[in-house]
This record gives structure tokens, sequence and C-alpha cells, in this order.
């Protein structure tokens, strides 16, 4: 009880980021969204460059260290798929084309992903019985180990079977996307669960750094009325075999989460010079 009074609290973030080598850092700004409550964003100094990337991120360049601090509410998260929705209905929103296409990482055109995809659905068309199916699949399929901060492309994932969080997701993706399912990668941070009693002894508890956050990806599946469903197959595995107590699941999402941006494969143009990125998730200095 106290972990999830603690978890819904507002906190006040500080997040320092330092370039002493480097001509830029990249990071993408915190946004407001369904799992989380972005207030009173401060950065000191102001960034060298903002602009939209196609997913819908801010993000920010800095040249100089920056002190980035802002408040932040998580938000629990738990929804049901329509079990009336099928796939034919997709075809009245045109805007989903976007969020099935290849890239690096996620492809629903390659044909081991699809015959794979059709030996599992068969010629299913209920939405919410294809989502079970290919989650319970990973779930069986994948085991959890060597992560890695960049990220694990559908096709290592799907040879090696043993993967991180991004590989879990990158080949749920590729499997959605491959029935014309739409998708897109969650990327972010998880809260430390073990720093919570030191912190609440010695610290202002509203206060949170790098330093208590980890690495994390998941995925959402966009749904025909336009909302995000979200999945977290790497959380569920790991809490299945003991390696975890944290929720997160099929449509369920604790309030533990910093979502720091959507997305993968980044391609970004500073000063003349193109840069390929893999995640928008910790600083990214170039």
């Amino acid at each position: 009880m106290l972990y999830n009074w603690i978890m819904q609290k507002p906190y006040q973030v500080r997040l320092e980021f330092r370039n002493p080598t480097k001509h830029f850092c990249v990071f993408a700004f915190l946004q407001t969204n369904q799992y989380q409550e972005i207030k009173k964003i401060s950065v000191d100094p102001k960034p060298t460059n903002l602009f939209f990337d196609e997913w819908g991120n801010t993000v920010a360049v800095f040249s100089e260290k920056t002190i980035l601090e802002f408040s932040y509410s998580p938000k629990p998260i738990k929804k049901p798929i329509n079990t009336n929705w099928e796939l034919i209905d997709y075809k009245k929103n045109k805007d989903i084309l976007f969020f099935t296409k290849t890239s690096r990482f996620i492809n629903g055109k390659d044909s081991k992903i699809i015959k794979l995809a059709r030996s599992l659905v068969k010629k299913e068309q209920n939405i919410s019985k294809i989502a079970r199916t290919f989650y319970d699949f990973v779930l069986e399929y994948l085991s959890y180990g060597k992560p890695t901060e960049g990220l694990y492309p559908y096709s290592q994932t799907l040879e090696e079977k043993v993967t991180d969080c991004g590989g879990f997701s990158t080949l749920l993706l590729s499997l959605f996307q491959s029935v014309g399912i739409p998708g897109r990668l969650v990327v972010g941070f998880l809260l430390k669960q073990n720093l919570l009693p030191k912190f609440l002894s010695t610290f202002n508890f509203s206060l949170l750094t790098f330093n208590f956050f980890i690495m994390h990806a998941w995925l959402e599946i966009l749904l025909p009325d336009n909302t995000w469903f979200p999945l977290d197959p790497s959380i569920e595995w790991r809490r299945k075999h003991g390696q975890t107590k944290r929720k997160g699941g099929f449509g369920m999402i604790p309030a533990d989460r910093l979502v720091t941006s959507f997305g993968q494969d980044f391609k970004i143009k500073l000063n003349k010079q193109n840069y390929q990125i893999d995640l928008l998730q910790t600083p990214i200095y170039v």
C-alpha cells in the first residue's frame, strides 16, 4: 500500500546533462500523455534547438551543460479491448499508415514474420483475439536476458530468442504490423523500487534524478477508436519467472513509469550533418 501511494505522488525531477567533449546533447522533452502529467518545465540554459519529429516527440538539442527540472505525476493505466472490433474497422482510419511502416527494428513485411503470424492466428479477424494470441506467443517463445542500451531488432530477437524489453517489443510490434494493426514503441524509465525506503528516510521524497530510474521500453497498439492500448510483455515474463514483483502486462501499466519518447530509428540533422539514433531515451551525445 505504501509503495502504491508513493508512486502516485507528484515528483520534482532534476535531470542534468553534461557535455564535456561532444558538440551536442539530444534529448526528448518530457510531455504529458496517458502515462504521466508533466508541469512546470524549467531548462537552464535554454536549448540551442527545439523541434518536433515525425513521432510527435519534442526533441531538444543542448550545446552545453544543462539542468532540466519539471513536476512529474505518473498515472496507472488499465484498459480492455472491445471484443467486437475487427481488422476491417481500421479501414475507416487513413491516419494509421504511419504506424504500420517498417524500420530497421520493426518489419511486418518480413516473410518470416508474415509466415509466423499466419501460423498463429490463421484467418482470425478479431483484434482482441489476435492481440492476446501474439502477446501470449512472445511470452512463451522469448526469454529475458542480455539487456542492451540500444534496441534489439525484431530479426535478432526472432533468431536468438533471448532479449531484453526492447526485443520483446520489436518482435511483438512486427507481428501486429504484419496483420495491419498499427503500433508504436514507448520508451522511458522505471522508477527503482529498491531505493524507495532509503529515499524516504534520507531525502525529500519528491525529488528524483537519473539515479532513481532504470531504462525500459514497452509498446502500444492503436485501436479503431484512436486510443492507445499498452502491452508490457517483458515485465510480465520477468514477473512470471520470479525476477520482479512489478505489475504490468496486457493492457495494464502501473504508475511507475517516466516516458521520454515514442518510436525508434530517428534521423536527425544537426549543423548539416546527419545522425541516426536508435532511441530517444537517455541523453545522446553527438
